[in-house]
């Protein structure tokens, strides 16, 4: 059986003792008894599928074209069926009802009437009224109001400006200029020059000759009168103090006060006088 689900076509025949029982064995079998290649494999005939379609095309197939007979031809011939109607809804109320009307209507109303009489009125009412608004506007509004901008603001403004203001105003700022000029001048001559050569000729000298003054006469012999002179002297006096003073009584109370304190002390336990 193939993979179709047939089974496959038998071997060719080949005859054998056993298909021969006339033919003596071991002996060469005739070419009579063979059959020819050709007749080996022949072509099947009857009602089965075609080459190269198996069970599952089989089974598909029908139901496949059953549907489409089914649900999709309806569906088809209703569309067809739509297009047809609104092509005659659109043939018979639109190209011969409604579309004579609404060119009729345009012709009657727009063509006849309403263009004529908005013409009429547009050409002999609303562009005379027009004109003579503009030229009320023009001649009573716009040209004395820019005649007294430009002869009452703007030229008294530009002669004022040119002939009053901008003189003013240049001689003001040289004027300014020059008080600068002059005041730093003279702060310069009378200020900052005797007071630099103040500073370098006389208060600098004073102050180097101050420092180094100080330097020599105070710094250094009081520096060397602490480093050779009081230093000493302290740490003489130091040693002194510790030697005379303070070794003798650190010796009188290590020696004779304790042993005094300690005699006393024990006087007065005897005597039942004091803590024990």
């Amino acid at each position: 059986m193939n993979g179709n689900g047939e089974q496959s076509d038998p071997a060719p025949w080949t005859p054998t003792t056993r298909d021969n029982p006339h033919h003596p064995p071991g002996e060469t079998e005739q070419a009579g008894w063979r059959p020819h290649a050709d007749n080996a494999h022949q072509q099947r005939t009857g009602g089965g599928p075609e080459p190269g379609e198996g069970c599952l095309y089989s089974v598909v197939r029908w139901p496949a074209r059953i549907i489409a007979l089914i649900v999709v031809v309806p569906l088809r011939l209703l569309w067809e069926l739509l297009k047809l109607i609104g092509r005659g809804i659109r043939f018979l109320f639109w190209d011969w009802f409604l579309r004579p009307i609404l060119k009729g209507l345009k012709v009657l109303l727009w063509d006849w009437f309403l263009h004529p009489v908005l013409a009429f009125v547009a050409r002999y009412v609303l562009v005379p009224i027009a004109n003579a608004i503009a030229w009320v506007v023009t001649r009573l509004i716009v040209r004395p109001l820019a005649w007294v901008i430009r002869y009452v603001l703007l030229k008294p403004a530009v002669l004022l400006w040119r002939y009053v203001l901008f003189p003013v105003a240049r001689a003001t700022l040289q004027a300014l200029r020059f008080a600068w000029d002059v005041s730093t001048a003279v702060f310069n001559f009378l200020i900052v020059r005797p007071l630099s050569w103040l500073w370098r000729a006389v208060l600098v000298p004073i102050g180097r000759g101050i420092a180094v003054t100080w330097h020599y006469l105070v710094a250094l012999p009081v520096a060397w009168a602490w480093n050779n002179v009081l230093a000493p002297i302290g740490r003489a006096i130091r040693a002194v103090w510790r030697v005379l003073v303070v070794a003798p009584l650190r010796w009188v109370g290590r020696n004779i006060l304790r042993p005094i304190g300690n005699a006393g002390r024990e006087v007065l336990r005897a005597f039942g006088i004091g803590g024990r």
